[in-house]
């Protein structure tokens, strides 16, 4: 506290209680703390809502990110598994360094070679797709049913046709359905953590 000089001639004294600025100051960061998380989960849930949607629009670009990201994460992995391997080995205690190699390895692949990873993803799951319909129709006629669901022999056939469609489309088409599927699981963790925080 102390005097303050005016414009004019004469003086006027404020004094200021420190206890009350604290009180306010205290009351202020209270505010604050009660009202931060609840817009930084909104924040973060419209954040994963816009990721989803530019995922939809632009799948090839987030499905291919998303395989050099997993590359990154084999390629981290395995160097921290090599670094406990060698750890484990000047303790005495026998450890294998394959698995941690080959991860180093996979993730230095994909990382180098992203196509390549997608094409393997994209002949795996087309592959699982046909087989999946071609077992499922196989089950059907073996059932004895006169009358199939005419349902789930559109499924199946569907299944098939997928497959094959993601075989021929490779790379392309395993990036494209990664991209979706990433946006679709961005958009709905997006839209859970709106109505927890609402």
């Amino acid at each position: 506290s102390g005097p303050l000089r005016t414009g004019g001639t004469g003086y006027y004294t404020r004094y200021y209680d420190p206890g009350s600025i604290t009180v306010s100051c205290i009351r202020i960061k209270s505010v604050f703390l009660e009202e931060s998380p609840v817009s930084s989960t909104k924040f973060s849930a419209v954040t994963s809502i816009l990721l989803g949607v530019a995922a939809i629009i632009l799948p090839y670009l987030f499905g291919t990110f998303a395989v050099m990201m997993l590359g990154g994460v084999m390629l981290a992995s395995g160097i921290v598994a090599l670094l406990y391997v060698n750890a484990a080995r000047k303790e005495g205690i026998p450890a294998s360094v394959f698995t941690p190699w080959v991860q180093v390895i996979s993730g230095v692949i994909i990382l180098i070679w992203p196509g390549l990873a997608l094409w393997i993803v994209a002949v795996i799951l087309g592959g699982g797709l046909i087989l999946s319909g071609i077992t499922g129709l196989a089950a059907l006629r073996d059932s004895g049913l006169v009358n199939p669901p005419m349902l789930r022999k559109i499924e199946l056939w569907l299944s098939i046709v997928f497959g094959v469609l993601l075989i021929v489309l490779g790379g392309t088409g395993s990036a494209i359905l990664l991209g979706v599927v990433l946006g679709v699981a961005l958009i709905s963790t997006g839209l859970q953590r709106w109505r927890l925080a609402a």
